[in-house]
Formats: structure tokens, C-alpha cells, sequence
């Protein structure tokens, strides 16, 4: 992999697939930095859009580079480390299509962490958007709390796994160690951010939760795509089985249930709670087939799977 970047430069690196209005209000809103904008490039590689979004960008945007690839090459990993190598930065933010800066500061309050130069990311806090369900929004506060954190290796003694969390939703990177570290895994389902930054920690560097960097994010996902996308998580954790030594991820999603009931009883949500639950039971049954999804025949493994093409 190889990197052009050496300057104060933010480069912004999104992929898109068929973005509808979204990526004109992130855009925009990216414009709209507390920054220089001679200090910000933007990089689109998008999947061979069937939509007008690519159209909405040349026309609004021109300024934005745009690469465009066969949708069926798309991966997680590989094509981000494509958009990785046209970039200029010094520091790589990586969003999805779909993910709205809440403020004027978001560049500003991700880049603030990396004056500590051990620290290899620092990836933002995600809120709901106005139309996200209450299940969806306890999710994101669960996930996403109002307190920044520093993540070392001292911390998973503390935290097990999750100290290796991270999202490219909204993560930005000091580019000379993304490079130096291999970029992301190719060829892997999901969770190429979460095994980047296993791999900072455990060679000494810091992974930064910056809650003071903030984006609207959120989806209303039906039980199937539930499913579907803990289907897909879970063969990412087979892909990379060496993360789960660091804490049972059952355990992690237990302690959530616990915490969701709870909550929906305090609000008085009691009717919300067999959504809960039904959701609960697809992530369960979803995430343990993938783990084990080298037994299933290739047929089921493609109506089971999100993401999976081959």
C-alpha cells in the first residue's frame, strides 16, 4: 500500500453505493468545517450508483474526486484501502455515506486527540437521527456514551474486547501508522475497523472514543436484516477468532439486553418489549450461525448473509 500523503491535510474517504440525498447534506455539512478548506479533500469511491447521486455531487460539488467501481469488487477492507491510497493527508477519515456531521466541529474534535502521537484513531459518537425507533436509540446511547474514552492495551483487562471497538461510520487515522500497520484486512465480511484497531492496541498504540466529535447515524433495521447483518458478524469473528479471546461477546450482548429491559420498563415502554425481545433472538440465532458458518452449504450462507457474493 502506498501513501502520497505528509501535510496537516484531513482526507475524507467515503464509499458510496446509490447515497440518495444523504451525501449531499454530508458533504455540505464537511464544507462547513471549522477549517481551512485547502486543509480538506474529499474522495468518493462509489459502486456503480443506479441512483442520481453521483449527479447530485459533480453538480453541487465539483471539487470532490470521485472513483467508481463494479459493485461486485466492493469490500470493506480492500476498497477502503483504495480510497487509503489516493489520499493526501495526513490523517484519513473514513464515513459512511449515511453518517451526518451534528456541528461545525467534527474535524476538529477527532484530529484534537492525535497530539497524543500514540494514539493511531480516534473515531466519533454516534446519535439517532429524528426517525430512529426507541430500540435504535438506546442502542446508539449503549454503544455511544457522552464520555470520551482512551483505549490502550492496559484496558482490556477492563474492558475485554471492546476495548478493541471502533467505527468507520465516523474514524479517523493517523496515515503514517495506518500504513505502517497494513491498512485494513481484505477479503473480510465486516469489521475491518474493529481488527484495525485490535491491531494498534496490541502493538502499543492508543485508540481514541472522541464523544465530543458527533454524527447523526442510525438505522430502523426489520427483524430479517437483523438477522442478516449478526449473520455476517459472525462470520467476521470466525474470520478473526483470535479477538475472541479477549472477552465473550455473548457477554457484552447480554449485559445490553439486560440494560434495554430495564430501560424500556423504566419508560413504561412494556409494549416494546416482545420487539426487544424478537430482536434479541434473530441477533442471537443470526451471530452464532455465522460463527459457525463453514458447516452451512454455500446456498444458505448467500440467503443468510448481507454482504456475502461469492
Amino acid at each position: 500500500m502506498h501513501f502520497k500523503g505528509g501535510n496537516s491535510m484531513i482526507s475524507v474517504l467515503i464509499p458510496t453505493y446509490n447515497a440518495g440525498k444523504d451525501i449531499f447534506d454530508l458533504i455540505q455539512m464537511l464544507y462547513r468545517q471549522n477549517r481551512n478548506e485547502s486543509e480538506l479533500e474529499i474522495i468518493i469511491v462509489d459502486s456503480s450508483s443506479r441512483d442520481n447521486s453521483l449527479h447530485t455531487v459533480r453538480s453541487h460539488f465539483p471539487e470532490v474526486k470521485i472513483i467508481i467501481i463494479d459493485n461486485r469488487t466492493f469490500d470493506h477492507g480492500g476498497t477502503r484501502n483504495k480510497l487509503a491510497s489516493y489520499a493526501r493527508g495526513e490523517f484519513l477519515l473514513f464515513m459512511t455515506q449515511d453518517a451526518i456531521p451534528k456541528d461545525e466541529f467534527l474535524l476538529e474534535e477527532l484530529v484534537r486527540p492525535f497530539q497524543d502521537k500514540k494514539v493511531a484513531v480516534s473515531f466519533a459518537r454516534q446519535i439517532p437521527k429524528e426517525d430512529a425507533s426507541v430500540l435504535e436509540r438506546f442502542a446508539r446511547g449503549f454503544n455511544y456514551p457522552a464520555h470520551s474514552r482512551l483505549k490502550t492495551k492496559e484496558s482490556i483487562k477492563e474492558l475485554g474486547i471492546k476495548t478493541f471497538f471502533n467505527s468507520n461510520v465516523c474514524s479517523m487515522y493517523r496515515a503514517e501508522t495506518f500504513v505502517k500497520l497494513g491498512g485494513f484486512p481484505e477479503n473480510i465480511i465486516l469489521n475491518e475497523d474493529m481488527v484495525f484497531a485490535s491491531k494498534a492496541i496490541l502493538n502499543g498504540y492508543a485508540v481514541s472514543y472522541t464523544a465530543s466529535a458527533v454524527v447523526f447515524h442510525s438505522h430502523n433495521y426489520s427483524l430479517k436484516q437483523q438477522f442478516k447483518r449478526y449473520f455476517d458478524i459472525g462470520m467476521a469473528f470466525h474470520q478473526t477468532s483470535y479477538l475472541l479471546q479477549y472477552a465473550s461477546n455473548e457477554k457484552e450482548g447480554f449485559r445490553m439486553v439486560f440494560n434495554q429491559i430495564k430501560f424500556l420498563a423504566g419508560e413504561s415502554k412494556y409494549f416494546i418489549i416482545p420487539r426487544a425481545v424478537s430482536e434479541v433472538v434473530c441477533k442471537y440465532v443470526g451471530y452464532n450461525l455465522g460463527k459457525k458458518h463453514t458447516i452451512l452449504p454455500l446456498k444458505l450462507k448467500r440467503k443468510y448473509s448481507a454482504y456475502m457474493k461469492t
